[in-house]
């Protein structure tokens, strides 16, 4: 088989490994550009002047399509699909898991809405739409074409979509530095009229200097590599800035309230509840079974965990530990399932996703808060909040009080149920477009409606009884009970 042959059969298998709906279109645009691809495919045998200046008029003719077509076209598009009242919505592209929820959460709002991302992690695969098949194939074959294939991408996106959602670190387009959305990727999505949320997740938006004044625990704290995990940088904070000006909202959360300027804080982490349903509740004897499933355990405080199960099991104490690391999500369900008490985080100072699978599943779950107003409805809130300092009396009050830990955990399903399912997020969602999107009554009404049946449904909701505990986040802050600052 010919050189030619090879790249022509890998990339037919890309494009069979693409969503339904995408084959055909892909196919025809394959098909007219026949010859053209041809060529591409042999980049690498043609003379390097020939092979730039092809990537050249790539670049040239993609980009006329997105100032000169793509621009106009989407926004008379995205103006008549508001005035029916049939907006559609992309959450892209960093694969994060909750990614497909979101999207799910706006189709509750009356959106049409997709996810797609451009790679995957081992942890979560289930997106509308995987372009890493066909992004790889670019990179091995023509590398010079990533770019105006993102282009090409993009124009499609502002032909069908009106609403964008992206994390701070990427959009459908390369960013022009390590982390960010590209600015000329926004500017365009504002001139087509398209209305765009930015969210955070962490790492694409803590800064050090910023993190370390947060106080004596965070997540710089125990970083072995500054630079390498996170944005870090000073100069971060300028690209960060010009993101949020030019974005229809910026959106954050928790901890990453701090590094967002003007940013809105909206908890947008949804739990599929079907797919974490209350797991038998904590046992009352035999050793305590806790549960640990940091990624990174620097960025979780592992360490002080475990040397307090080490000193509570010399006491005579009987612990059984479990961590897992590096494993599919469903694995991590599995075993959380069968514990006692989920271990969360405790040095970050804002609980993550790992807290509200737990709760999810009625377990007990340890993490570290550091104010009341990082927590959605703190009143209600079952977690037991803790830094290193008073981790190890905390899990001596969990083994003297375990009676108490069916009912913690109780607590943390209702609490979940009520504020962190896809249905809660789809009306903070819809709360977040009423005020800021500008969208026509035809689009607003049946938002309005869906977030008005969510709030009824919340009411229904019944909670624990007798769960309340010497460690709720509403006691405040732990570190500063303690007197450690900054």
């Amino acid at each position: 088989m010919s050189f030619i042959a090879r790249r022509r059969a890998e990339l037919r298998r890309a494009v069979d490994g693409l969503p339904h709906e995408w084959r055909g279109p892909v196919r025809a645009v394959l098909h007219a550009f026949k010859l053209p691809l041809r060529a591409m495919l042999a980049l690498r045998h043609l003379p390097s002047w020939l092979r730039w200046t092809m990537i050249a008029l790539a670049n040239r003719m993609t980009h006329a399509l997105l100032t000169r077509v793509a621009v106009p076209i989407g926004r008379r598009r995205t103006q008549a699909r508001l005035a029916q009242g049939i907006p559609a919505s992309l959450w892209g592209t960093t694969p994060i898991l909750t990614l497909p929820l979101k999207a799910r959460a706006d189709r509750m709002l009356g959106l049409q809405s997709q996810s797609l991302v451009l790679q995957t992690y081992y942890i979560a695969r289930d997106f509308d739409f995987n372009l890493e098949r066909v992004i790889r194939w670019l990179e091995r074959h023509a590398g010079g074409l990533i770019a105006p294939f993102e282009r090409v991408l993009l124009a499609w996106a502002m032909w069908r979509y009106d609403v964008f959602h992206f994390f701070y670190d990427k959009g459908l387009t390369a960013p022009v530095t390590r982390y960010g959305v590209n600015p000329a990727e926004l500017d365009l999505l504002r001139a087509a009229g398209k209305r765009v949320y930015l969210y955070a997740y962490g790492a694409d938006v803590r800064r050090r200097a910023e993190t370390l004044a947060l106080g004596r625990w965070n997540f710089c704290a125990e970083c072995p590599e500054p630079g390498r995990f996170c944005t870090c940088t000073p100069e971060s904070a300028p690209i960060m800035a010009g993101m949020a000006e030019r974005a229809t909202c910026a959106v954050a959360l928790g901890d990453m309230l701090a590094y967002v300027p003007d940013a809105r804080n909206l908890h947008y982490w949804p739990i599929d509840l079907a797919r974490v349903p209350p797991a038998p509740t904590s046992r009352l004897d035999g050793p305590l079974c806790i549960a640990h499933a940091p990624n990174h355990t620097h960025f979780k405080g592992s360490h002080y965990l475990e040397a307090a199960i080490i000193r509570l099991r010399a006491e005579g104490h009987a612990i059984e530990y479990v961590k897992v690391q590096g494993v599919p999500n469903a694995e991590v369900i599995r075993m959380f399932s069968e514990a006692d008490l989920v271990a969360d985080q405790f040095i970050g100072g804002a609980y993550g996703y790992t807290a509200l699978e737990g709760m999810a599943l009625g377990k007990p779950v340890m993490t570290y808060v550091r104010a009341p107003e990082l927590v959605e409805s703190v009143e209600e809130c079952p977690l037991i909040n803790v830094i290193p300092d008073t981790l190890e009396d905390a899990l001596r009050w969990c083994i003297a009080n375990r009676a108490l830990l069916p009912a913690i955990g109780a607590q943390g399903a209702a609490y979940v149920r009520r504020w962190h399912s896809i249905d809660a997020v789809a009306e903070r969602l819809g709360r977040l477009y009423e005020q800021t999107a500008g969208f026509p009554e035809a689009t607003l009404k049946p938002i309005r409606n869906a977030r008005a049946a969510v709030v009824a449904a919340r009411l229904t909701i019944p909670q624990a009884e007798g769960w309340q505990h010497p460690y709720t986040v509403m006691k405040g802050d732990p570190a500063m009970l303690m007197g450690f600052t900054a």
